[in-house]
């Protein structure tokens, strides 16, 4: 039983988690967000900047930072499963998930630095190369530290609210991470390069990683699932409450994964402003997302949790629509001003797409234990990346490849009308599908 002697003082399965633990607990998202956030936001601008910037070079051509991305996010993907499958096996002195968090922690952010680094100064297949084999260990490395991390909260409590207060921790530990990904990694490149910013958040990774292992997990009793790895995957996928579910989180950050990787060029572009502002614009959608995480608890109880992220869905395709007419609309603010107000307008859908899908999932989880016997956490966070995963891999790789086509220079920027049709369209999606989940 993991942490059997920590957990002998623990509450009771159904009992509240004490606030310590919630803390501990929301602050190892803290590297989830500096690490996947910050490489998604800034990694186009890396390896294909604007071309009439002459701060930087580009690295790479639009199909090959596309198909590193993408494979990237295959190998994710494919890791997801197998390492869900894997937590779920084993039976160590400290667990079924501390071990992995262990190992994954500071080569997640040992890899996160190497990133950064191209091997030329210029356009080649060097770079080409060294770009999809970096982001590849990357997000091995991710999901080896954050699956059996989001497998920890259905063990620390049964109780649907204490769940949704563990995810609103998450929430407010996310924010923080994407702040700290926009606006001061903004301002440490701007300032200072790409390979210092690395190095001034590799050791903050790395801490926070761990910070969960000193939280107790008084449901991780189960023994170890006997299911083979294709009956974990088949009876995963068979829970009826599960497809619909991450589909539409599938659609849902295919669209969020265009926008960001839009954004900051658009930015750049139209209010013509350096990396540290253009991170202050998405801050603003975070700070208020952050100033409702309070609040999302109540709201789930009132309306529901699907309910709840249906409509925030639905709220985020609508306020990403205005992006196409940035430095243009109705409105006596200067561009950069406008970024900042239509991102604050997407706070409340940020603040409940940022807490309520891990609380759903452990409820999904539930009622598989239900059906099955056996407590299968790690297999669904598993299933789940593989899905998803490849799903944000193909939105950055797919706002790269529209903002090519159409358009990404003060001349001709067609390719961020397109990034705004698209988010807004895979919004719509997803929050259709999420009317099919039959949960709360």
């Amino acid at each position: 039983m993991e942490q059997h002697a920590a957990d002998s003082t623990s509450p009771a399965p159904n009992g509240r988690v004490p606030l310590r633990h919630k803390i501990l607990y929301g602050v190892g998202y803290l590297s989830v967000a500096l690490t996947a956030d910050m490489t998604l936001t800034w990694i186009l601008k890396r390896y294909r900047p604007d071309p009439t910037d002459t701060r930087w070079e580009v690295l790479v051509t639009a199909t090959a930072f596309a198909l590193a991305m993408m494979l990237g996010r295959l190998v994710d993907a494919i890791s997801d499963p197998v390492v869900g499958f894997w937590s779920d096996r084993i039976k160590t002195p400290w667990g079924r998930r501390k071990p992995f968090i262990m190992i994954g922690g500071p080569i997640l952010a040992l890899v996160f630095v190497l990133v950064w680094i191209p091997p030329t100064p210029a356009a080649s297949l060097a770079n080409g190369i060294h770009l999809a084999v970096t982001v590849s260990l990357f997000f091995l490395a991710f999901t080896i530290v954050v699956c059996p991390y989001l497998s920890m909260l259905p063990e620390m409590t049964d109780d649907p609210q204490e769940r949704v207060k563990l995810t609103a921790w998450q929430g407010v530990f996310n924010i923080i991470g994407v702040i700290g990904g926009t606006m001061l990694a903004g301002y440490l490149i701007e300032h200072y390069g790409y390979l210092r910013m690395g190095l001034f958040f590799a050791p903050i990774v790395w801490l926070c990683s761990w910070a969960p292992l000193l939280v107790p997990t008084p449901i991780a009793g189960a023994e170890p699932s006997p299911f083979s790895l294709t009956q974990a995957v088949v009876t995963t996928l068979r829970n009826p409450l599960f497809p619909p579910y991450v589909i539409a989180q599938l659609l849902f950050w295919i669209a969020l994964r265009i926008i960001l990787g839009a954004l900051t060029k658009l930015v750049e572009i139209r209010a013509e402003v350096g990396e540290a502002q253009q991170g202050m614009v998405l801050a603003a959608g975070m700070i208020v997302a952050a100033l409702l995480f309070p609040f999302t608890p109540a709201l789930a109880r009132r309306f529901g949790k699907k309910r709840l992220l249906r409509g925030a869905m639905v709220l985020f395709g609508l306020v990403m629509i205005p992006l196409n007419w940035l430095g243009y609309l109705p409105v006596p603010l200067a561009p950069i001003w406008q970024a900042v107000l239509v991102m604050a307008l997407a706070g409340p859908a940020i603040s409940a797409l940022f807490t309520l899908p891990n609380a759903i999932v452990a409820d999904i989880i539930d009622y598989d234990y239900r059906q099955t016997g056996q407590r299968r956490e790690a297999i669904y966070y598993g299933v789940q990346g593989l899905i998803v995963k490849g799903g944000l891999g193909f939105g950055v790789g797919l706002a790269a490849i529209l903002l090519h086509q159409f358009g990404e220079t003060p001349d001709d920027q067609g390719g961020f009308t397109a990034c705004a049709v698209a988010a807004a369209v895979f919004c719509a999606l997803a929050a259709l599908v999420m009317g099919w989940y039959k949960g709360d």
